[in-house]
């Protein structure tokens, strides 16, 4: 099976280089798109891939995995991605599992952190309210569904294609697998919080909670 690893990034300069040469022991099936960042993230990325995209300027991380995916599966015919973030908040020896779970014939697989007395209290909370709010609507229970490490099929994405382009995409795409009924297998998984100021505030958090309402009507 043909699968690649889909890192998108802005700013990412500062873990960028570990974690693709820590990716690098596992694959040499990399792309990474550059957001639009302002650092020297995409000249870091090509010492390790020679699939760089970048976006000039910046559009959003949902934006960034749409680019990614249809490169990967029209571009390359990949049979499968698995996403990660570029933070190093992932850990790479976990991605055996995704590609097992991909070979074994899971189209949708998601990535589901360990909470712990050490997990920053609006990560734990923006959670949890996303996925019990994905319940009432959509009567689907999807844990940790901001999650960014996840897998799916070229098959899946078919089916997924979301058009969100921030951070709500990870929200939306479990909102499409509700919708759709598609089987899905989870994959627990650690999580390295390096920077608790980093990823969803609670703007954003409100912001997906109106897009649930705004998708239980129209998506």
């Amino acid at each position: 099976m043909f699968i690649y690893v889909v890192i998108p990034g802005y700013n990412e300069e500062k873990y960028l280089g570990a974690v693709l040469k820590k990716v690098k022991q596992y694959s040499s099936n990399i792309v990474y798109v550059d957001d639009g960042s302002r650092d020297k993230s995409a000249q870091i990325a090509r010492r390790y891939t020679d699939h760089v995209l970048v976006h000039e300027s910046n559009l959003g991380k949902g934006a960034a995995l749409r680019t990614a995916c249809d490169y990967v599966f029209h571009t390359i015919k990949a049979d499968a991605v698995v996403f990660m973030d570029a933070d190093d908040q992932h850990d790479v020896a976990e991605l055996p599992k995704f590609f097992d779970a991909l070979k074994q014939g899971n189209q949708v697989v998601f990535g589901v952190r360990k909470f712990s007395p050490t997990t920053p209290m609006m990560k734990f909370l923006g959670n949890r309210l996303a996925s019990v709010l994905l319940n009432v609507l959509f009567g689907r229970y999807i844990p940790d569904i901001p999650s960014g490490y996840k897998a799916m099929s070229k098959k899946a994405y078919a089916k997924l294609q979301w058009n969100s382009a921030g951070y709500e995409v990870e929200t939306e795409i479990a909102v499409r697998v509700a919708k759709l009924r598609m089987p899905f297998s989870i994959i627990e998984i650690d999580a390295i919080y390096h920077d608790a100021e980093k990823g969803m505030t609670a703007i954003d958090a409100a912001h997906i909670a109106r897009c649930l309402f705004q998708w239980r009507v129209g998506l």
